[in-house]
């Protein structure tokens, strides 16, 4: 129910009306203290715990070689770096897994004040919405995200982080997250998956276990529909493909 009523009305709301944070956490689980700011999506406490947000990725900092950082990557942390300052209390809301593979504590992050990093990041196109273990804010989060997207804000007004065309992939792209933007043009039933035909030639498999995710999606009529598809690339049979896991991964560019 919290899904469907913030997804409705981020799709009313103008860009200067999401000042307010909308995804707002019932209640709050944790208070903290913060000791520095990693990345723009990365935060370490005062306890020493590292904090990683809940449902966004910024682009990564590369430690050993600062040049080849990815672009927007430290404008990102200095954003962060701004929002919140060492000492400064925070409130954590947490979702049904508590900590990811590296033993990092995954929270929705606030201040004091109510504002919700993530979605002061999205909403300046300091980082993507994505979906890793938890999803209770990914529609809302979403959302915000595609006002950054639609105004080419921060990251999203560089070519690196442009949606590719099934005709622009490479070698390079494989085993890689992409976004890859095209047509619906077809459907296929095969095995275990349903397969969204794109531009006749990228496949975007749906497992038959998760199709229960995917009812609003595939409830409506998708061919000939633009979409954007998220996912790990790979190459297989001589057709590009990728396995769609949550709904997340794939948007409709004209909503019908």
């Amino acid at each position: 129910m919290l899904r469907s009523l913030l997804a409705s009305t981020l799709l009313y709301l103008p860009f200067t009306a999401l000042a307010q944070s909308l995804c707002v956490p019932t209640q709050y689980d944790e208070t903290v203290t913060l000791d520095y700011v990693v990345d723009g999506d990365t935060l370490v406490l005062s306890d020493g715990r590292s904090v990683r947000l809940i449902g966004v990725d910024s682009p990564e900092i590369d430690r050993e070689y600062p040049e080849l950082s990815e672009p927007y990557a430290n404008r990102a942390r200095s954003f962060m770096q701004s929002l919140v300052k060492q000492g400064q209390t925070l409130q954590l809301a947490f979702d049904r897994k508590k900590l990811d593979p590296y033993g990092r504590t995954l929270a929705y992050v606030y201040t004091q004040e109510g504002q919700h990093l993530q979605e002061a990041l999205l909403k300046q196109g300091f980082a993507k919405a994505r979906v890793y273990q938890n999803d209770y804010f990914w529609q809302c989060l979403n959302g915000v995200e595609a006002h950054a997207r639609d105004a080419q804000w921060g990251l999203w007004s560089h070519p690196s982080y442009q949606a590719k065309q099934v005709s622009q992939l490479n070698r390079d792209d494989r085993n890689q997250w992409r976004e890859i933007t095209g047509t619906v043009t077809g459907f296929e039933r095969k095995g275990q998956h349903l397969w969204l035909i794109i531009d006749e030639k990228f496949y975007v498999g749906i497992p038959r276990e998760d199709f229960r995710k995917f009812s609003n999606i595939l409830n409506l009529n998708l061919l000939e529909s633009a979409v954007i598809v998220r996912g790990q690339l790979y190459y297989s049979y001589k057709k590009w493909q990728l396995i769609s896991y949550h709904p997340s991964q794939i948007s409709l560019l004209n909503k019908p």
